[in-house]
Parts: structure tokens; sequence; C-alpha cells
């Protein structure tokens, strides 16, 4: 599993690599929806997991036990990787690429110019793309489009100079590893909570 979260950030990052050589002369089409803000607002790290956790409340009311898991997975996973963006944004200090002024690296900064490493957007989209299951079929192309959003995410991010195309790379990154481990997690919190059930129903 740790190959094919690798595997998922080399893709994302080649995708990305290859939409910024494309479509150069659209660089500046801010009407553009790689490029809109409603984009950029609707990806950010508090959106996603308020998207993704709504949408796992919604799901309690269906007998629809995998989307739950998902998006239950999906809502911790952009929710760690978000904390731990924010963190270490400004723990790093590194100018956005649209900041005229200062130097390159401030080492640790609460100004927005010196957020640029890593990108939380695409850490956030990351960490839901990565929580799709691997499986064949239909799975495979959810998968696929996860890996397809994170690249549109960065190249939305550059485009915007919000972010270096490493940020983006790191982000994406922390993301799919968020996810990974939310996944590794899982099976043993399933079996603690399963055995406090059998505990509780045998004190009875």
């Amino acid at each position: 599993m740790l190959a094919s979260t690798g595997i998922k950030g080399l893709l994302a990052y080649r995708a990305l690599r290859k939409m910024n050589g494309d479509g150069a002369s659209t660089t500046n089409d801010k009407g553009n929806l790689v490029t809109s803000s409603k984009l950029s607002n609707a990806t950010t790290p508090p959106s996603v997991v308020a998207m993704t956790g709504s949408a796992y409340a919604i799901s309690k009311m269906t007998n629809a036990p995998k989307i739950q898991r998902f998006l239950l997975k999906s809502t911790l996973s952009a929710s760690v990787a978000g904390l731990l963006n924010a963190g270490l944004k400004r723990l790093i200090g590194r100018k956005r690429p649209r900041a005229e002024t200062g130097p390159d690296l401030k080492g640790p900064a609460l100004k927005d110019k010196f957020n640029s490493m890593p990108s939380g957007h695409a850490s956030a989209v990351a960490a839901v793309a990565g929580c799709i299951p691997r499986t064949s079929g239909p799975l495979l192309l959810a998968s696929t489009a996860g890996l397809a959003a994170t690249a549109v995410i960065g190249r939305s991010r550059t485009k915007r100079d919000a972010h270096h195309l490493s940020d983006v790379l790191v982000g994406s990154c922390l993301g799919f590893g968020v996810a990974y481990a939310v996944s590794k997690l899982e099976k043993p919190v399933e079996a603690e909570v399963e055995n406090l059930k059998q505990n509780r129903h045998m004190q009875k």
C-alpha cells in the first residue's frame, strides 16, 4: 500500500507538470475555472473537511457502509492533513510566488505571504483521493479521478501564483501519506471498538 501511495503522488506530480506545460496562453485568464477564486475557496482544507463531513452525516441515513467508511476516512484524513499543513507552513515560512518582498525562506512566520510550503489545497484534496479504495472497476476510475483532481488543484494554485510547483508536490505527498496512515489505523481501531461492544454485551 505504501508503494501505491508513492505511485499516486508521482502520477499526480507528472500530470501537474504536463498541465503546467500546456496552455501557457491562458495563464492570466482569471475567468478560467482552474484559476477561479470559487475553486480556490471550495478546496481549502476547512471547506474539504466540511464537505466530506456533511456528506458522511447524510450517508448515515442510508444503508451504504462502504460509502460511509470512505467519507469518514476522508474527513479524518483531510482534517489531519490540514492541521499538519498549517503547522508546517508557519514553521517553514517560505515566500509565496506572488509576494514581491521578503526573503525566500524566513523561517517561523505567521504572515500569509510566507505560507507557501506546503500547499494546503493539494494536501486536502490528495487526502480525500488517497482514501478511495484501490480496487478494480468503477473504484479504479474514481481513484484516477482523484489523482486528476489533485493535479487540477495543483495547477490552480501555481497559476494563481499562490504556490511553487514543489509546494504542491510536498502538499500532495503529505495528503496521500496521511490517507495511508489513516487506512492503516482503521482495522485496529475497528477491532478495538468491536471488542468494547462485545465486552459491554457480556456484562449485561
